[in-house]
């Protein structure tokens, strides 16, 4: 018995001890569904979340994005936007290919990763090898996702319509605001994801509030 419980402390040491913890960055920028900026020691970094792959956004290639990808997008601002998150390295490797931050990003204590493949606006994507630390926590998510046929996994809506229940989660409308023009744009608007639309609102009112006025093409 005694070393069996050595055995597993050695293993939890063992994965403890693969995870690099970066400390607290603030959220910049949502870029899509699972890439960030973030304020990293005072430069502005960009973030890859680790072992999600969301559908495309903002691919040049505009063909490329789809109503899921959107979505997706759509759901880390409203969850990350303006937040002050925890960064946590997967062993020694902290940059990918284009130099970019390989994290996972926890915010308020929760997984973001995991979340979005438990909300099915991801698989558990390990193309460059399975999460050293969170491997049973996005497993299990995938399943979970996968049995409610949410999103990505939603085969009878040809993955391209959200499930009802991200709908809902959706449901309150955010409004981008450019921080130079003063002016704020709701979902659709083609200048809504604008490099310089990093205000977020939840209400008109609030956008009124903070002196910005509405667009005079989208009419929010």
């Amino acid at each position: 018995m005694k070393k069996k419980i050595f055995a597993y402390t050695m293993l939890v040491l063992a994965v403890l001890g693969s995870i690099a913890f970066a400390g607290e960055f603030k959220v910049l920028r949502v870029v899509d569904g699972d890439t960030i900026d973030v304020d990293f020691n005072g430069q502005k970094e960009r973030v890859r979340l680790l072992c999600v792959n969301t559908p495309e956004s903002v691919h040049p290639t505009r063909a490329k994005n789809t109503p899921l990808g959107k979505t997706a997008s759509r759901y880390t601002k409203k969850a990350l936007t303006g937040k002050t998150v925890d960064l946590k390295f997967d062993g020694k490797k902290q940059r990918g290919r284009y130099n970019r931050l390989l994290a996972y990003v926890f915010v308020e204590g929760r997984n973001f990763n995991v979340d979005l493949v438990k909300k099915g606006l991801s698989p558990y994507y390990t193309r460059y090898g399975a999460s050293k630390a969170y491997d049973r926590e996005f497993k299990k998510a995938e399943q979970k996702a996968k049995k409610q046929h949410l999103n990505i996994w939603n085969q009878k809506n040809g993955n391209t319509t959200p499930s009802p229940s991200l709908t809902a989660a959706l449901a309150t409308t955010l409004f981008h605001g450019n921080k130079n023009s003063k002016v704020f744009h709701s979902p659709g608007c083609r200048y809504f994801d604008c490099n310089n639309c990093t205000r977020v609102f939840h209400a008109k009112n609030e956008a009124h509030q903070a002196g910005f006025r509405p667009c005079n093409i989208c009419r929010p």
